[in-house]
């Protein structure tokens, strides 16, 4: 459920039923209610007391303070990862982006684009900061749905983008690295704006 929600197959506003999800999965109501639970908790659907689940509708100002936060948060991770990562790690940076650059399919596009941004606070090590960007984790997944989906060049923007923090990881330089963070969190932002726009029409 969580995969259909992120590739758009479930999409903002629509309702989930416990019987109409137990009965496609072929299972009884009882794990797909405990399941919905777990993603109700992660971000992923809004619990209705009494009439189910929904996954979010988000409100430009939702998107706005979700950014603003991503931009300060994952900025100052990526400075951190300039400092702190090893050359191994560096290489698992270096194949996610050129997956990312030959993917095809979307849904392999997405989870490459989440592994590289996860990967690159993870090799920040800063516990506490993960602890809290993992909080928002969900949230920030289904806006990057929104954008890199309904946006022609997006997907193009964000390879240059992830190749300017890459290389300025690759330098060490904590500096710049953030600056190329924040560019291209603030670009993501713009265009999730944008893609909510042409939704609305």
């Amino acid at each position: 459920m969580r995969e259909a929600i992120l590739s758009g197959k479930h999409l903002p506003g629509e309702a989930l039923y416990e019987v109409h999800l137990a009965e496609r999965f072929g299972m009884s109501r009882t794990p797909v209610r405990e399941a919905l639970q777990v993603l109700a908790r992660e971000g992923f659907v809004d619990a209705l007391p009494g009439r189910g689940f929904l996954v979010p509708r988000w409100s430009h100002q939702d998107v706005r303070e979700l950014y603003e936060l991503r931009e300060s948060l994952e900025g100052f991770a990526t400075a951190c990862a300039a400092k702190n990562i090893t050359p191994a790690e560096i290489a698992e940076l270096e194949a996610l982006h050129t997956g990312y650059v030959e993917a095809t399919d979307w849904e392999v596009l997405v989870q490459l684009g989440d592994q590289f941004h996860n990967k690159i606070v993870a090799f920040g090590r800063n516990k506490r900061l993960t602890k809290i960007l993992d909080s928002l984790k969900a949230q920030i997944s289904m806006t990057r749905v929104s954008q890199l989906r309904d946006l022609q060049g997006r997907r193009d923007e964000s390879t240059r983008e992830h190749r300017a923090i890459l290389d300025a990881i690759v330098k060490r330089d904590g500096d710049l690295a953030e600056r190329n963070a924040r560019f291209h969190i603030r670009s993501s932002y713009e265009s999730t704006l944008l893609a909510f726009r042409l939704g609305a029409d």
